[in-house]
């Protein structure tokens, strides 16, 4: 088997993303990771490792064309109309990512959109995100930051009343990051743009461009 950077192993073993193989259900509820007792960890912990053999024997992915991501983002967002969309791919050190992004805004009020395809070692692409590696709950007066769930998929977010900003980011499908950022909008806005994007469509990208060892 071959061997996983020490970091992007730790990165499984801390917290394992989306299963391999199962069906994503993006229409449910999204769920705190909470805190996790003892027998818990020890269950993420295996399941933790057989998730690391796994992408361990996974050959590598050709990232997606950018424009079938650039597909996925709609032309107007939570009543705000698409300002800017692009898309670009991009290699470094051997291996390449794609990306799309997309811009909306109305006055004050703006969300930004972004989805990276890190199919060519997901496990080192997802370190950038150092949410993935672990479980946060926290809050302040004006505000929270957390860990979730969302169907199989672990995300992120975090909401400040205040200067109404915030974040709603997703793994999707172990490859996949969909990033969503706001000013000027209300925390729902955040959640209903990330599910404006065509997730289930995104997840059945996840073997696109792999070739067999």
């Amino acid at each position: 088997m071959p061997r996983l950077p020490l970091l992007a192993a730790l990165a499984l073993l801390a917290a394992p993303l989306a299963g391999c193989g199962g069906s994503d259900d993006y229409g449910g509820d999204v769920e705190d990771t909470g805190e996790t007792g003892l027998f818990g960890r020890a269950q993420e912990m295996a399941a933790a490792v057989e998730q690391m053999e796994e992408t361990a024997n996974q050959a590598p992915a050709e990232p997606v064309d950018f424009r079938r991501l650039r597909d996925l983002l709609p032309e107007t967002l939570v009543g705000l109309e698409r300002t800017n969309v692009e898309g670009a791919k991009q290699g470094s050190m051997g291996f390449s990512i794609s990306e799309a992004s997309a811009d909306y805004g109305a006055g004050d009020s703006t969300v930004s959109v972004k989805v990276t395809d890190m199919g060519a070692v997901p496990a080192m692409g997802m370190m950038g995100a150092a949410w993935t590696m672990t479980d946060v709950d926290r809050e302040t007066a004006t505000g929270y930051e957390k860990t979730v769930r969302l169907g199989e998929s672990k995300g992120y977010r975090t909401y400040d009343t205040g200067s109404r900003r915030g974040e709603f980011s997703l793994v999707v499908a172990d490859r996949f990051l969909v990033n969503v950022t706001g000013r000027g909008v209300d925390d729902a806005d955040l959640e209903a743009a990330l599910r404006a994007v065509d997730l289930s469509a995104l997840a059945a990208m996840r073997d696109d461009g792999r070739q067999e060892a």
